[in-house]
């Protein structure tokens, strides 16, 4: 077979195997397949900078560069399903019959997350998650001096976004079920001085509580908390936490970790998988920790 990489997944884990394969002397095919129109691009300044409104593009390469290096872009394009035999990867890209079958020598899974969405609440306008830039840029468009916003959860994302929104000029009520911020991740210690900051900036901060209900004419009116009482507001933006994008390797064989423990494609140190000729990377990789175990780790400089 022909040496051809695909990449499926085309953020930042995606974007810069292909770089680094082209950088390393990699002579073959390669092709970065991603499930949105936009050019690979960086997210950690969506809950910041883009959301301040301070810039708009966070565009990683230009296009010229992936055709000056012969990576072939395939945008627009999620993938369905993989056939580890056949070494193939099945496309919706339309195609003739509805989708198109592109093979492989190695492919790479890189495929992310998606936020996860609380399915009990009801599909009011004014509620949202935040993962793409599509995603900041409407939700940015609802931020108006003076408006009310609910977020529930102060992970990295919801504290972020409440800061950013208070830099709008936007009352922020933010609501995590922990006893501080970022206690699961930094600690309650490290938590502490977070609330306090957040404190200091204006938000709304309540620990221990979590979000009950949502009521609206069609768009978000209210919000009932754990603790019964009600929060008017005009958006919510739900940070609770996000899935491994696993579902198009279904019936593939490739080993997922169990997702009580956090799901994820099963890895070894160096990102190779139980299939022959299949690596995982970034986000959706759960890769073997020195400690034991597998571990996904959701950071920029771990897809980097």
């Amino acid at each position: 077979m022909t040496r051809h990489v695909v990449i499926v997944g085309a953020g930042l884990a995606g974007a810069r195997t292909a770089e680094e394969l082209r950088r390393a002397g990699f002579d073959g095919a390669i092709t970065l397949v991603g499930a949105e129109q936009h050019l690979p691009y960086d997210r950690p300044p969506l809950s910041k900078q883009v959301i301040r409104g301070e810039r708009d593009d966070t565009t990683l390469k230009p296009r010229e560069f992936y055709a000056d290096n012969a990576i072939e872009l395939r945008l627009g394009t999620a993938a369905e399903t993989v056939d580890t035999r056949a070494q193939s990867v099945r496309l919706a890209d339309g195609g003739e019959i509805g989708y198109s079958e592109i093979g492989y020598s190695e492919l790479v899974i890189a495929s992310g997350l998606v936020p996860r969405r609380i399915p009990t609440l009801p599909d009011l306008a004014g509620v949202h998650v935040l993962r793409s830039l599509d995603d900041a840029l409407v939700l940015r468009d609802e931020l108006v001096e003076g408006a009310r916003a609910l977020v529930v959860g102060a992970g990295f994302i919801g504290c972020e976004l409440a800061a950013s929104f208070r830099g709008r000029g936007v009352d922020v009520v933010l609501v995590e079920p922990q006893p501080t911020p970022l206690a699961s991740v930094l600690g309650e210690r490290v938590g502490g001085l977070v609330a306090r900051l957040h404190r200091l900036e204006g938000v709304d901060l309540r620990c221990g509580i979590g979000l009950a209900g949502i009521a609206g004419d069609g768009r978000v009116r209210t919000a009932t908390l754990s603790d019964e009482t009600e929060v008017e507001v005009d958006l919510v933006v739900v940070g609770v936490g996000s899935t491994p994008v696993t579902g198009w390797l279904d019936g593939s064989g490739i080993a997922l970790a169990d997702r009580v423990d956090g799901g994820g494609v099963l890895a070894d140190e160096v990102g190779r998988t139980s299939t022959p000729h299949v690596w995982a990377l970034g986000d959706v990789a759960a890769w073997t920790h020195p400690s034991g175990g597998q571990r996904r780790v959701e950071h920029w400089t771990n897809a980097g």
